[in-house]
């Protein structure tokens, strides 16, 4: 009898050993939330800027802010990123410009009129934390 309460407790034991291991997540997160802060110089003066920036993380696109509204990423791991934000997107900027090769000096201006880009390197630590991407805008005249 009192070995058989002995096997039941360690069964029991054992059991809520592997379930209290297998339900942690060893890798501590946080949630960061990014926004964009603008600076324009041109020779042309102020034109339009569009408020809307790809952001990426690592080098890997993470979403758009849509008219410099901050955008939340969660489930970050803890640590150093390297948080980047463009008026155009990374991978596709040459691709869109080679396309375009044909287009008269004033249409490839309407196209991209500018380059804004910017990016900053921030610790993420556990809870929330707040990255503001400094963004640089310059007039592109081709």
């Amino acid at each position: 009898m009192k070995l058989l309460f002995v096997n039941k407790m360690l069964v029991l034991a054992l059991m809520v050993l592997i379930l209290g291991f297998s339900s942690c997540n060893f890798t501590e997160t946080g949630t960061v939330t990014i926004t964009v802060e603008e600076s324009f110089y041109s020779i042309l003066g102020k034109v339009e800027i569009t408020k809307d920036y790809y952001i990426y993380m690592d080098d890997v696109y993470q979403g758009m802010s849509i008219g410099l509204v901050p955008l939340t990423l969660e489930n970050i791991p803890v640590g150093i990123h390297t948080f980047k934000a463009s008026n155009y997107s990374l991978a596709a900027d040459s691709i869109i410009l080679k396309e375009n090769e044909g287009l008269a000096k004033d249409s490839k201006i309407k196209l991209i009129p500018y380059n804004c880009v910017g990016s900053i390197t921030s610790e993420i630590t556990v809870g929330v934390n707040y990255v503001d991407i400094p963004v640089f805008c310059n007039s592109i005249i081709m």
